[in-house]
This record gives C-alpha cells, sequence and structure tokens, in this order.
C-alpha cells in the first residue's frame, strides 16, 4: 500500500532519485522497474536519516550537477 502511493505521487515525474537508510530504496526501484518506469530513477543512493532542509539541499545539488553535465 504505502509503495503505491509513493509511486501514484511520482507516476509523471521525468527524473526520480531515491535515497535514504535502509532497504526500501531498493524495494521501490524493483516495483518502478516492475511497471516500466525504472529508467526514469536517475540514482540510489544510501544517506544518513536527513532533515527536510538537508533532503531539499541534496536534490538541488544534485539536479544543478546533472544540468551543467548536458
Amino acid at each position: 500500500m504505502y509503495y503505491d502511493a509513493v509511486i501514484a505521487s511520482i507516476r509523471e515525474a521525468e527524473s526520480i532519485l531515491i535515497f535514504g537508510p535502509g532497504e526500501a530504496k531498493g524495494e521501490l526501484k524493483k516495483r518502478l522497474d516492475g511497471i516500466k518506469i525504472g529508467d526514469r530513477v536517475v540514482g540510489v543512493e544510501t544517506v544518513d536519516k536527513m532533515t527536510d532542509r538537508q533532503i531539499e539541499v541534496k536534490v538541488h545539488e544534485y539536479f544543478a550537477g546533472r544540468r551543467s553535465v548536458r
């Protein structure tokens, strides 16, 4: 159920960055692969628990760096 709710909210995303502690990242990636949107996953990273602000900075820096490479 939880993964279904997450997938519903990211289904239309062009790029998906999955990160966090634990194993849920891999399970989410497998489910995205299973519904044929796993190719939109641009990264899967293990990170420690983060504040909302740390998450915001990480996502901004990740995608800002990808734009400068293209």
